[in-house]
């Protein structure tokens, strides 16, 4: 093991430079190891090997990059934590009573108490030692020899407390510096944003690493660049950061980069305005379709119906010439039946000069004529076109009507007065007021009714 330190409990700690950390137990006359335990980056350790051990402050500390972890005991349970972030990238050296020494790649620093003094040597990277000899004396290892303190003769002038670094200025891609403040806004057309730092340390060229909120969550490696570029950036806050390996503190700027002029305020109020006028003009255009569709539907309506009402007409029309036709054959059949009904007569009366039973045969004749049933077929067929079945609906209400009571209804129906019914039905005036009673009785109606009137609306 290159170091070894014993802890609280009486266990050894140690380092090897190619194996690590181990912990050891002895029994408790201390002449045999219990127990060895390794420790790796699984129990907390940033790396598993070139490590150091050593006691600052009566505190075991482990020295590895980027700063020093002190090994914490929880009822017998160790683990590591960092011992202070203001020893990043620094490794720890015990000294006398309290006092240690800081180790950087800057110098050698002794803290004691509140003071720190700050000498300019190069220990040997990785194997830095400093040995503790009598009379506050201390005894440097270093790359070119060896350096001895003596601490009773050393000033007590305190080396000035490191202070941040510095942002000197930025530059968008305008490539104008624009003077530091608090509310600084870079243009779209500017995002690729440069910035250049620096920290007031002459003795050595000092170490930088940053880190840009709203960009990255995560600090660089450290550099020796004093400035850093930043290209393409989109549009927000952010805010740099920036710490030196001397310590410090970090410095930070906070900038904005405006949105495109397409996505700025009055752009996105000229597309609000822009995506009305879009849905009225859609509202509008819908509306005026819908108001030409229902036109269009309307006119379509009307003209279906009108076709329908012509179609009516037509049929109507047709049904008239039909009707007229078929009155026109009836009459011409009624005309030429006639017609030889005179003929016959005339030849008949031309007869009974010279036969006196001839006038007897005429006259018998002339009956069968006037009492023939084929006018009044023809008469009902008409009628009951034009009345709807009339004959039907009132033999179905009224089933003990005659022959001469339907004759008598169709008249009535007709709106003929008795005496104009009375040659129809080859009878008298009061025989047809007979006949219009004995109707009345059959239809169940009142003395005071009038049967015209029921005929008519039935």
């Amino acid at each position: 093991l290159k170091k070894i330190a014993f802890d609280d409990a009486g266990n050894i700690w140690g380092v090897h430079p190619n194996k690590g950390l181990f912990r050891l137990r002895l029994n408790d006359s201390l002449t045999q190891v219990r127990e060895i335990k390794a420790y790796t980056q699984a129990d907390g350790l940033p790396k598993d090997f070139h490590l150091d051990i050593v006691t600052v402050a009566n505190r075991m500390i482990v020295n590895t990059f980027p700063s020093p972890m002190e090994i914490v005991s929880n009822n017998g349970v160790y683990n590591f934590r960092m011992f202070s972030a203001e020893f990043a990238r620094q490794r720890l050296l015990p000294g006398a009573g309290g006092d240690f020494f800081i180790v950087d790649s800057s110098g050698i620093r002794l803290r004691s108490g509140d003071k720190t003094r700050y000498f300019p040597l190069k220990p040997v990277p990785q194997f830095e030692n400093v040995v503790a000899l009598p009379d506050q004396r201390y005894l440097f290892c270093l790359e070119n020899g060896f350096a001895i303190l003596d601490n009773q003769n050393t000033s007590d002038k305190l080396e000035p407390a490191p202070r941040p670094p510095v942002i000197r200025w930025l530059e968008p891609a305008s490539g104008e510096r624009i003077p530091l403040s608090h509310n600084i806004e870079i243009p779209w057309s500017h995002n690729n944003v440069k910035l250049c730092f620096s920290s007031p340390f002459f003795e050595r060229e000092p170490k930088f690493s940053w880190r840009l909120d709203g960009f990255s969550d995560t600090w660089s490696a450290w550099q020796s660049m004093p400035e850093k570029e930043f290209t393409n950036l989109p549009s927000g806050v952010y805010t740099f950061r920036v710490r030196s390996d001397m310590g410090g503190g970090e410095a930070l700027l906070k900038f904005r980069i405006l949105p495109p002029w397409y996505r700025s305020t009055w752009a996105l109020g000229v597309y609000t305005l822009l995506l009305a006028a879009a849905l009225w003009g859609m509202e509008k255009f819908n509306r005026l379709r819908f108001e030409k569709q229902r036109k269009h539907l309307e006119h379509e309506k009307m003209r279906e119906l009108e076709l329908h009402r012509n179609e009516a007409e037509r049929e109507k029309l047709l049904l008239e010439v039909e009707n007229k036709t078929r009155e026109l054959s009836n009459a011409a059949l009624n005309l030429i039946r006639k017609n030889e009904m005179l003929q016959h007569l005339k030849d008949d009366l031309l007869k009974a000069k010279t036969e006196p039973r001839t006038l007897p045969k005429i006259i018998r004749l002339i009956d069968e004529h006037l009492e023939g049933d084929h006018d009044w077929d023809i008469f009902e067929e008409s009628f009951n076109r034009v009345h709807d079945d009339f004959f039907k609906r009132l033999m179905h209400d009224f089933q003990d009507l005659t022959p001469g009571d339907l004759r008598l209804a169709a008249y009535l129906k007709m709106y003929l007065s008795s005496k104009e019914i009375a040659p129809l039905l080859n009878i008298s005036v009061r025989g047809v007021e007979n006949k219009r009673y004995r109707l009345r009785k059959k239809l169940g109606l009142a003395e005071d009714a009038n049967l015209t009137e029921f005929i008519m609306n039935f």
